[in-house]
């Protein structure tokens, strides 16, 4: 973890007339020593030009954890510090605050000190007196002469070339390590050198300094979930369980500083002990003070502090003419720790928000260079993320998740709602439908997590920008469920719910849009059950015959359908369709949609002639009312081929089904719950033909398609499973329909209940491929065997 020395101590005890002198004892251990001064010819020298109180140990906050991690790096380091190796003379080790740079350092200092007998010496470069001052301490160290160094100091020698004289005659081998040497510019004009006599090592939060050119430049990340357990259980032994541990390391980002932190509270609370699980509830509530409470009694050092070590990165670029980066950095707060599109940091999009009256103000044509002082400062990081299949890669800035809150958490009151405010008018501009069109998925993808973070930001404050964040998530969630991405929709949509729960006209329609999302996932009995309380609640506020109503009716049966629970969906879907013909006529969208619903509801009840009466007509009102190629269309087309699937004439089922396939393809996408569930419907009409090639081809492409996008076990990709192994049957593919059956019916079993109808279809394609002619289980053993 990084630290600094508290040189304002030291000024302090030599106007006292005494100070202070550290000696490192074994490994990490610092004593402290008390000492009185007698006057002496340089006293009043001293007095105006104090050094450090020492150059021969790490005047750094005494490492908590055995440093166990970054061991390549560690092994790299120490070899160069002994001259057992060939690299540079000059090592730089650089990140984001709190990564650890001054725990690597202060590891390999005593280690090459203590093992290989290397003489250390230490300089904090954090500002320039301190450079200055522990630079010329180190001349003094290898030789120099205080009249030597007196005249250093009042500049009538080059300080620099005086320090490396002495450095490169050292008669013996020394490491230099130039501790927080965040301002790369404070170390030009010959304080950084390379050495045959000794290694030089820099820790810096600044990662792209020319300086660093001709240095061995190593970068230093957040450590592994292994390496972050060790740390909590180094400093919290005792019985905590692991996974607890790990829950907690992930939840820190596996932040090194954040760790020994946490760790630290964890195993000091004598009294009242707090488990990892009660910590972690903590967290979530106000993580920068919790974690602060794991720093030593008395912590000034605000590299020790998670919610003060990033500012003085940003103090720094605004001491260097970049204030902006401060807004820039508040701006990027309000998203989530995920990478985040450049694209939407564009000039001409920034000028729009009201970032033009923040403070400090952020302007569009000041946005590069102030991401330009994040960057170079490790405050946050630039990296590609992968674009979806034959795109380019994405452009992206990233942040840790802890810096993130801890910026949240103090900005000032009055600019919270210009940054949030700002956020939400980014986020509607690129994610706007335009003409009808939605935004492409892989932007959604990339800025779905960026909008959940906004509400609950906004939310937390209780921003007035809480209403715009609302609108784009809302957004977000109607394409999500439009693209039958299941399992966004439901993120977004229990974000809404979570963050506006019965706060607006709009809430009702938020709990219906978590059950629709829950259906799609194939939680039907969750979306049954909330779609029973928001209709009893609809009906309530808006009468039976509202179309709000009708479409929780509607709703309900298809997760009533689901279920398998075809009687009840019957009555809810027939209730639907009826409604809506009164209201909103046969021809509409919705109407046609319901009835073909209800078609469906009676046909799984075996009731085909009616069943067919109704999807014929309904299919003939809909070509007529929205043409041969309307989505809708495609419903009632499909409803209709599934009945003739079922009852003939399978020739006419097969045209049909092609018909929807190449229709939901063009407007869906080939991945599309409906294209997929018209292709199912073809591999059940070939296996009904006994075409065991093209129904086997058609099976596995939905079932593909299903396992990447629903998952293994949702009801829709077990279902494709069982008729799969059917058609494997009917070829003589026993082994494998065996296989495949065995799987689907356990997974249907535990997931749906034996008595699903599903799972009840998995069950007959079992004992069909295992009643089928072929290689017994034994024999299937010897083969598998041999």
């Amino acid at each position: 973890m990084e630290s600094s020395p508290g040189t304002s101590a030291y000024r302090h005890a030599v106007a006292q007339g005494h100070g202070r002198v550290f000696q490192a004892e074994r490994d990490q251990h610092i004593t402290e020593y008390h000492t009185h001064y007698h006057q002496d010819p340089h006293a009043a020298l001293a007095t105006a030009h104090p050094g450090p109180e020492s150059v021969r140990v790490p005047l750094a906050s005494r490492l908590r954890s055995p440093v166990r991690d970054r061991r390549s790096l560690r092994r790299h380091l120490l070899d160069a510090a002994a001259g057992t190796s060939t690299t540079d003379s000059v090592h730089v080790v650089h990140g984001m605050p709190g990564c650890g740079k001054t725990a690597v350092a202060q590891s390999i200092f005593d280690e090459a000190v203590r093992e290989h007998g290397v003489i250390g010496l230490w300089v904090n470069a954090a500002g320039a007196s301190s450079l200055r001052a522990g630079m010329l301490s180190v001349a003094l160290d290898r030789g120099a002469g205080q009249d030597e160094v007196d005249a250093a100091w009042a500049r009538r020698r080059p300080p620099a070339d005086l320090v490396w004289h002495y450095l490169d005659r050292s008669p013996g081998r020394w490491l230099l390590v130039l501790d927080n040497a965040d301002d790369p510019a404070l170390l030009e004009g010959g304080w950084l050198r390379t050495s045959s006599r000794g290694t030089t090592l820099v820790t810096t939060r600044h990662g792209r300094a020319p300086l660093w050119r001709e240095a061995d430049a190593h970068p230093l990340d957040v450590l592994d979930i292994p390496d972050a357990v060790e740390v909590l259980q180094d400093l919290a032994p005792g019985s905590h369980d692991r996974a607890a541990l790990e829950a907690l390391a992930r939840e820190l980002g596996c932040h090194p500083l954040a760790l020994v932190l946490a760790g630290s509270f964890l195993g000091h609370q004598l009294l009242e002990p707090v488990s990892v699980d009660e910590y972690r509830r903590r967290l979530h509530d106000d993580p920068n003070t919790i974690l602060d409470l794991g720093a030593s009694p008395g912590e000034r050092d605000v590299r020790r502090l998670i919610s003060s070590t990033w500012q003085l990165s940003l103090d720094m670029l605004a001491d260097q003419g970049n204030p902006e980066a401060t807004t820039l950095i508040r701006l990027l707060s309000c998203f989530a720790a995920d990478p985040l599109p450049v694209g939407l940091l564009a000039s001409d999009r920034l000028d729009v928000t009201a970032l033009a009256q923040a403070a400090p103000p952020l302007a569009g044509s000041r946005a590069n260079h102030a991401l330009h002082g994040l960057l170079e400062q490790s405050v946050v990081a630039l990296l590609d993320v992968p674009g979806d299949p034959g795109r380019e890669p994405v452009r992206c800035i990233q942040a840790h998740g802890l810096l993130l809150d801890s910026v949240s958490s103090r900005i000032p009151l009055d600019q919270r709602d210009h940054v949030l405010s700002a956020a939400a008018t980014l986020l509607k501009q690129i994610l706007a439908v335009r003409a009808g069109v939605y935004p492409d998925a892989q932007t959604v993808r990339l800025f779905v997590s960026h909008a959940i973070a906004l509400v609950r930001r906004c939310a937390a404050v209780r921003s007035t920008s809480l209403a715009a964040a609302l609108t784009v998530v809302r957004d977000l969630r109607t394409q999500t469920l439009d693209r039958g991405d299941y399992t966004t929709a439901h993120l977004l949509a229990t974000a809404v719910c979570d963050t506006a729960a019965d706060i607006g006209a709009d809430s009702l329609t938020d709990r219906f849009e978590l059950a629709r999302a829950l259906a799609g996932l194939g939680r039907f009995a969750e979306a049954a059950e909330l779609h029973r309380s928001t209709l009893a609640r609809r009906e309530e506020e808006l009468g039976p015959t509202h179309p709000h109503v009708l479409d929780s009716a509607h709703a309900l049966g298809l997760a009533l359908y689901g279920l398998g629970a075809y009687a009840e969906d019957e009555l809810h879907m027939r209730r639907a369709a009826e409604g809506r013909t009164e209201v909103l006529g046969s021809g509409h969208p919705d109407t046609i949609e319901s009835v073909a619903c209800l078609a469906e509801a009676i046909g799984e009840q075996e009731r085909w002639a009616e069943a067919e009466a109704l999807a014929r007509p309904n299919l003939a009102v809909a070509e007529q009312s929205l043409g041969t190629e309307h989505p809708h269309t495609l419903i009632s087309r499909i409803t209709l081929a599934w009945i003739l699937s079922r009852r003939g004439p399978w020739s006419e089922a097969e045209l049909l089904a092609w018909s929807v396939i190449d229709g939901n393809e063009g407007n869906l996408g080939a991945d599309h719950p409906r294209t997929l569930a018209a292709r199912d419907l073809l591999a059940g009409i070939l296996l009904r033909q006994g075409r065991w090639n093209d129904a086997e081809e058609a099976a596995r492409t939905v079932l593909a398609a299903r396992e990447r996008t629903l998952g293994p076990e949702h009801p829709h990709t077990l279902a494709i499973q069982a008729r799969l192994a059917r058609i494997l049957t009917g070829a003589g593919l026993t082994t494998a329909a065996r296989e495949i059956s065995a799987t689907a019916l356990d997974a249907a079993a535990r997931v749906l209940g034996p008595d699903h109808p599903i799972a009840q279809e998995c069950r007959r394609a079992h004992q069909e491929a295992t009643a089928a002619p072929g290689p017994t289980p034994t024999d299937e053993n010897e083969e598998q065997a041999q």
